[in-house]
């Protein structure tokens, strides 16, 4: 398989989509007609050549590899299924978008809606986020569905709203309204939480590192014998970020239920 790198040559005045750079399919293609693919560049459009210059190499798995800070470039590995991105900078919106499959590793930051609808794979950013990560598009109802999101830096308001499966993951803080209206899946917070976390929140588990300033009215103490479930959650954070690596199967959270006002069956774990 092929390694496309694309490293920035000039950053355009507008934004540009990126749905069509995905590994396997720039594999197939020459470094010439790679350079002539024509992306969405806000009412115009504008030639991959224009924007990178264009290297190849092989390797293992289809790749690709972006070198720069490309903040304008939105819904980079929309609908990535297979292969391997690598981004050495930042993202824009959107990125990851309905991603099914494969990896994507951002070294920097990310824009709006991250992770949005994924459904599969494993979406990395080492950087901060910004808002409506693992969320739905505004008007749909379904938010991430399957896959693995990690944010080791901090992101903004409404984390994973509509989630229905899958695993989120955050370093630092997070915004106002976390785990709004999940209806499946994991979260798990390491740093402080905004206000209104858990809103509307019917099923899934929202798992905390350290305990929030206060806790939502319509949350309830209470919950044991979940040793098993417990232990298993353990075992399957042991390969991801600190703290959740570190918890350990012996030290049970505290356990609360909610959104009672919704008669939400979710769970709130608090490990601190």
């Amino acid at each position: 398989m092929r390694t496309t790198t694309l490293r920035v040559r000039s950053a355009p005045g507008c934004r540009v989509g990126a749905e069509q750079l995905l590994p396997t399919g720039l594999a197939a293609l020459t470094v010439a007609e790679i350079a002539r693919i024509v992306l969405p560049a806000g009412n115009e459009t504008c030639a991959v050549g224009d924007l990178f210059d264009i290297s190849r190499t092989e390797g293992d798995v289809a790749a690709l590899v972006i070198e720069g800070e490309v903040q304008w470039l939105d819904r980079l590995g929309a609908n990535l299924a297979e292969g391997r991105i690598d981004v050495q900078g930042s993202t824009g919106n959107h990125t990851g978008f309905r991603m099914a499959g494969g990896e994507l590793r951002v070294s920097g930051h990310a824009g709006d809606f991250t992770g949005c609808q994924m459904s599969g794979g494993r979406l990395t950013v080492d950087g901060n986020s910004g808002e409506f990560a693992a969320g739905p598009l505004p008007g749909d109802m379904e938010g991430m569905t399957g896959g693995t999101l990690t944010i080791r830096g901090n992101t903004g308001a409404r984390l994973g709203d509509r989630m229905r499966r899958g695993l989120v993951l955050v370093g630092g803080d997070v915004g106002e309204c976390a785990a709004s209206r999940l209806v499946a899946g994991t979260i798990g917070i390491a740093g402080k939480l905004g206000p209104h976390y858990g809103y509307g929140m019917r099923r899934g588990t929202l798992l905390l590192a350290h305990a929030p300033a206060h806790m939502p009215p319509t949350f309830t103490a209470g919950g044991h014998g979940f040793d098993v479930f417990w232990s298993l959650m353990v075992r399957s954070l042991a390969a991801e970020i600190a703290p959740f690596s570190t918890l350990k199967a012996s030290t049970l959270p505290r356990r609360y239920t909610g959104d009672l006002a919704v008669d939400g069956r979710g769970e709130l774990l608090i490990v601190g």
